[in-house]
C-alpha cells in the first residue's frame, strides 16, 4: 500500500454512524487506515476516476441506503470493472431482510453485517469487520 492511501474504505451518508464509527476506529488504531465517502456515487468516482493507477484498498464497508448511488448500484459497478471487482465489498446495513441480504451476495458481496447499537462498546462490529479483512484475510498476489 503506497503511504497516505486508504486501505479501508468506508461509504456512508449517515453522520453519526461516520462518527461512531471513526471513533471506534481511532480507539483500536485503525483511524488512519480508513477513508470516508458520503455515497456510492464518490466511492466509484475514487476508484474508477481519473487517478486509477493508485492501489486498491484492502476492502469496502458499503451501506446500503444512500441518496444519489446506493449500495447495490454502487456494488454494481465496482463489480463491472476488472480493475475493482476483486476488492472486497461489506455491505452494513440496518436491514436484516432476507431478501436484502440474498440480493447484495447475488449482486456480488463479500460479507453482509448488520450495523448494530451496542450502547456499551458502540462501532465495535465494524471493528471486527476491518480488522479481519485488513489483518486477517489473505490475498493471492
Amino acid at each position: 500500500m503506497a503511504a497516505g492511501e486508504p486501505e479501508l474504505l468506508l461509504v456512508e451518508d449517515d453522520s453519526n454512524d461516520v462518527a461512531v464509527a471513526l471513533r471506534a476506529f481511532r480507539r483500536h488504531a485503525l483511524a488512519e487506515r480508513v477513508r470516508v465517502f458520503r455515497d456510492g456515487a464518490e466511492l466509484v468516482e475514487y476508484l474508477l476516476g481519473q487517478d486509477r493507477c493508485r492501489t486498491a484498498p484492502k476492502a469496502i464497508l458499503l451501506d446500503l441506503k444512500m441518496p444519489r448511488m446506493d449500495g447495490r448500484d454502487a456494488l454494481r459497478e465496482i463489480r463491472a470493472h476488472a480493475e475493482t471487482r476483486h476488492i472486497p465489498v461489506v455491505i452494513v446495513s440496518s436491514s436484516s431482510r432476507e431478501c436484502d441480504v440474498r440480493e447484495c451476495y447475488a449482486l456480488g458481496a463479500n460479507s453482509f453485517v448488520v450495523k448494530q447499537l451496542t450502547p456499551w462498546s458502540p462501532g465495535e462490529y465494524l471493528v471486527n469487520a476491518a480488522r479481519y479483512w485488513l489483518d486477517m484475510n489473505e490475498v493471492a498476489s
